[in-house]
C-alpha cells in the first residue's frame, strides 16, 4: 500500500509539473535549432519545426558523417547520437530519417540531441561554444566537403 500512495503522489506531482517542463524544455530545443541554423552554415532540422517533442532536436550537418562530431562532443563531455535510442549502438543510418526521405549520406549526416528534465540553460549554451569549432574541424578534413 506505501508503494501504491507514493506512485500515486508522484503520478500527481508530474502532472502538476509537466506543463511547465514542456515548455522549457520546448524553449531550450528552440534555442538550439535557431543557433544551429542561424549561425552553422550548411546545416538543417530534420523533421518539423514546431511538429515534434519538446526534447527532441535532430539536425542534418551537410559533409561529416555523425559519428565523428558524436565522438569529438563526448570528448568534452557532451553525450548526442546519430540515431534514435533504439538504434544507439548501431553505425547505420538511422531507418526513421532515410523513412522521411533523407539520402543515406545525409542521414549519416545527422545529429540527435535530446534534452533532460535535468537539462540546463548552462548546458545549452556550452554545446553551442562547443559544437561550431567542432564541425569546422571536422570539415576541414572532410573528403565529403566540396571545394
Amino acid at each position: 500500500v506505501p508503494g501504491i500512495a507514493g506512485f500515486a503522489k508522484a503520478v500527481e506531482l508530474a502532472k502538476e509539473e509537466m506543463p511547465k517542463e514542456i515548455d522549457r524544455q520546448t524553449k531550450l530545443r528552440d534555442k538550439i535549432i535557431d543557433f544551429v541554423l542561424n549561425n552553422i552554415d550548411d546545416t538543417y532540422l530534420n523533421g518539423h519545426r514546431t511538429q515534434r517533442l519538446p526534447n527532441n532536436v535532430n539536425l542534418g550537418i551537410k559533409f561529416i558523417e555523425g559519428e565523428s562530431i558524436v565522438l569529438d562532443l563526448d570528448s568534452v563531455g557532451i553525450a548526442v547520437s546519430t540515431g534514435s535510442a533504439c538504434s544507439s549502438k548501431s553505425l547505420d543510418p538511422s531507418h526513421v530519417l532515410l523513412a522521411i526521405g533523407l539520402k543515406p549520406q545525409e542521414a549519416q549526416g545527422s545529429l540527435r540531441v535530446t534534452l533532460g528534465r535535468f537539462t540546463t540553460e548552462e548546458d545549452v549554451d556550452y554545446f553551442l561554444e562547443k559544437l561550431p569549432p567542432i564541425i569546422d574541424r571536422l570539415r576541414k578534413m572532410s573528403p565529403l566537403k566540396s571545394s
